[in-house]
């Protein structure tokens, strides 16, 4: 059987060109997005249980999603706690993973969502859409073993 050093070098090419491709790309960074995919405000670094003035029996074993209200509660509040409680149930088989929670601590206003090692991970505006924080929680669920 002939050779063909054209044909050869073809082949070597389409593989190894993708793969010079990707490292200039990953050592640029040009065509890397320079934010995720998340809706909420990502903390880095997170905060610990121990920063943030958490209590473990109550954030840690299962992820929480925290309610923390500006200044007094008035009658919102049972209205942003049942909007997060159809969060929570519109998570389906995951929900039971997932615990809706008021927090009067030191922490700024608005949602968080603490993991099940007690961690702050993400957080949102009191004003927050539904849509984006279901979504949120979906991906870290999917990713996650804990909890």
């Amino acid at each position: 059987m002939k050779s063909c050093p054209k044909v050869f070098w073809l082949i070597w090419g389409g593989g190894v060109l993708p793969l010079l491709a990707a490292v200039l790309m990953w050592g640029s960074g040009i065509g890397i997005p320079s934010q995720g995919t998340n809706k909420g405000e990502l903390l880095q670094p997170v905060q610990s249980l121990e920063q943030w003035g958490g209590q473990p029996q109550r954030h840690t074993g299962h992820w929480s999603l925290v309610w923390v209200p500006a200044g007094e509660c008035l009658p919102v509040c049972g209205e942003q706690l049942e909007r997060l409680r159809r969060i929570h149930d519109a998570l389906g088989r995951n929900a039971d993973r997932v615990r809706v929670m008021p927090e009067y601590s030191g922490l700024a206003p608005g949602v968080w969502v603490v993991d099940p090692l007690g961690n702050l991970v993400l957080k949102y505006p009191l004003a927050y859409e539904g849509q984006a924080l279901l979504s949120d929680m979906r991906r870290l669920l999917k990713a996650s073993r804990l909890g």
